[in-house]
């Protein structure tokens, strides 16, 4: 009884700090990246994180108050999405880029429109 009344709340905090330190990232970050990303693939340019943080920290202003910071979770996670895409699929994001932002957003959006 004793181990129980330590244990447990031992465990809701341990709970509780795995999900605090687990990346969330808002809608619009999603959109955002899938955007990028699928911008990149239609263009035929190279759709990697490093030239994804090119994009998104290279559209920052110097005297920008707020800053677009670099999320690398969220790009490795677009491109883990793009390598178990079947190869039909991947090469229809080539070719349309509204496509492309369909089958990321059923994945990462879901049930949200693409416009």
């Amino acid at each position: 009884m004793l181990k129980i009344k330590y244990l447990l709340p031992l465990l809701l905090i341990i709970c509780a700090a795995v999900w605090w330190l687990m990346p969330h990232y808002s809608d619009e970050d999603k959109a955002y990246y899938i955007a990028t990303f699928c911008t990149l693939t239609h263009d035929g340019r190279d759709n990697s994180p490093h030239a994804m943080q090119q994009i998104i920290e290279g559209g920052n202003s110097d005297y920008a108050l707020q800053k677009i910071h670099f999320k690398s979770g969220l790009a490795g996670h677009l491109q883990t999405v793009w390598k178990d895409l079947a190869p039909q699929q991947q090469q229809q994001a080539r070719q349309d880029a509204l496509s492309c932002r369909q089958i990321f957003s059923e994945t990462l959006l879901p049930g949200q429109t693409v416009q």
